[in-house]
């Protein structure tokens, strides 16, 4: 081998990334010291590997399919994982055709990049879009309910009632309670949690005041108290009776929403026609919605914020065949 060629070759096993050449049979026949490195392998036990050899058995249609799109193309570019004995290693794989000078195919070259870590950030930044996504989502949802009543005691001051403009204060103060519960979850990626003796009833009726329930009936408890978060409890009751008021209205338009005290915590129930059986098992889940035009979000803020608090949720058949929530505490 000649000065420039040694030095040359010293300068390519001096690289983090896996220099690679496979011949026209597409099997490899020149690397830099990286490779063996990586497997710990001999020259001897490298020479002739083809190149799904190196990859997880999942990832090896897409390494054959690289290697077709050379011989189709002349080119590649593809991301596949190896098991090294660094341990798992996502490579950005390139490759190019190498022919001689009368076009005649020789085999491909190309480079192994680690790009593990850059994948890893990818996903991590994709999380956190979707999560932010999501709080945008729920923001959207729950500032309906105060800016509903809001709106609709503006338009009875418009018309000269009395004690309108203070309840659309209140409404006002709610949604920038909500803006700020939300603004923490953004940051800290979860909902927090200030537990304090509560008076559950007394939070069930002020969410009420929140929700445009029309003629809507609410019975509740005059004592019903528990260690809970009161400003994530007045959200979850604003979603349960704004979804009781949507989807759970009897035949003649109306519906009563009752508390109750359970051995295991509260339950929340009304006398509508239910909640569909086919939907029952994913009620929770965001977007999920059993009527036309609804958002499913919600009952997944509902979910969440008991979920904060370490309870757990459960759908059910109320007694006169409406829907039940209960919440074990």
């Amino acid at each position: 081998m000649s000065v420039e060629g040694d030095v040359l070759e010293r300068a390519l096993d001096t690289l983090d990334d896996v220099i690679y050449i496979y011949d026209e049979t597409e099997r490899l026949v020149y690397w830099n010291q990286r490779l063996n490195e990586l497997y710990d392998l001999s020259d001897e036990e490298l020479s002739g590997m083809a190149a799904t050899e190196f990859f997880r058995p999942a990832d090896r249609p897409t390494v054959e399919a690289a290697i077709d799109e050379i011989r189709e193309t002349g080119e590649t570019v593809v991301e596949a994982v190896s098991p090294t004995v660094e341990g798992p290693v996502r490579f950005e794989l390139t490759g190019r055709r190498l022919t001689d000078d009368d076009g005649e195919v020789l085999g491909f070259a190309g480079i192994g990049r680690d790009v593990t870590e850059r994948s890893e950030q990818a996903g991590q930044l994709s999380q956190q879009n979707e999560r932010l996504a999501e709080f945008a989502d729920l923001l959207a949802h729950d500032i309906r309910n105060p800016l509903s009543v809001a709106s609709g005691h503006l338009a009875l001051a418009r018309e000269g009632s009395e004690g309108s403009l203070d309840a659309i204060e209140s409404a006002h103060d709610r949604i920038d309670r909500i803006i700020t519960d939300i603004r923490l979850a953004t940051r800290e990626g979860t909902l927090a949690t200030d537990i304090r003796p509560t008076d559950v009833g007394a939070v069930a009726r002020e969410a009420w005041e929140y929700v445009d329930t029309d003629d809507g009936v609410f019975d509740g408890p005059d004592d019903l108290r528990l260690d809970a978060d009161a400003d994530r409890l007045l959200r979850l009751f604003e979603n349960l009776f704004r979804n009781a008021m949507e989807h759970g209205r009897s035949d003649d338009g109306t519906v009563t929403v009752r508390l109750d005290a359970t051995p295991e915590g509260f339950a929340v129930e009304d006398d509508g026609p239910g909640i569909d059986p086919a939907v029952r098992g994913r009620i929770f889940d965001p977007s999920v919605s059993d009527t036309a035009g609804g958002t499913g979000f919600g009952l997944h803020i509902v979910h969440t914020i008991a979920t904060a608090h370490g309870w757990d949720v459960a759908v059910t058949d109320a007694a006169g065949g409406g829907a039940r929530f209960e919440f074990t505490v």
